[in-house]
């Protein structure tokens, strides 16, 4: 068993099997999943568990290399954008309408649905690699 992170085995697992420039979607309870896309559900009850939770545990595991997310939440869940921007910075965050937001959804690996209620709590991530090339390009 695994002493720290999360432990949830459909969550890891698609966690490490992200490539490069991969996405994968934490969501609130409300956004619609394309077909075919992989859903990994952890509502519980209303809240349980928040986007904030959900977000921060991915966010340990996962090298992102950027964020979108619905310029909508700028004005109707500024809560969100804090969450994210602290946990990223801002140059890594970019804004689009949500239904360009929604749109980008169906070329994710993965959504995980959180039990979040707060409006436009959604956002993409994509996979980075860490310290790619640091040293310069390989022989």
């Amino acid at each position: 068993m695994k002493k720290s992170g999360i432990i949830n085995p459909d969550l890891c697992r698609a966690i490490a099997s992200l490539g490069h420039t991969d996405s994968i979607v934490i969501c609130d309870a409300g956004l619609p999943i394309p077909q075919g896309v992989e859903r990994i559900d952890l509502s519980l009850v209303r809240g349980v568990p928040s986007f904030d939770q959900v977000f921060q545990e991915v966010v340990r595991e996962l090298q992102v290399e950027r964020a979108i997310v619905a310029e909508e939440a700028l004005r109707e869940n500024p809560h969100v954008i804090r969450v994210i921007t602290e946990a990223l910075g801002e140059g890594r965050v970019e804004f689009v309408p949500h239904s360009r937001l929604k749109e980008l959804t169906e070329y994710a690996k993965t959504v995980v649905r959180t039990a979040e209620f707060r409006p436009y709590a959604n956002v993409i991530l994509y996979s980075g690699v860490e310290g790619l090339f640091e040293d310069g390009l390989p022989d």
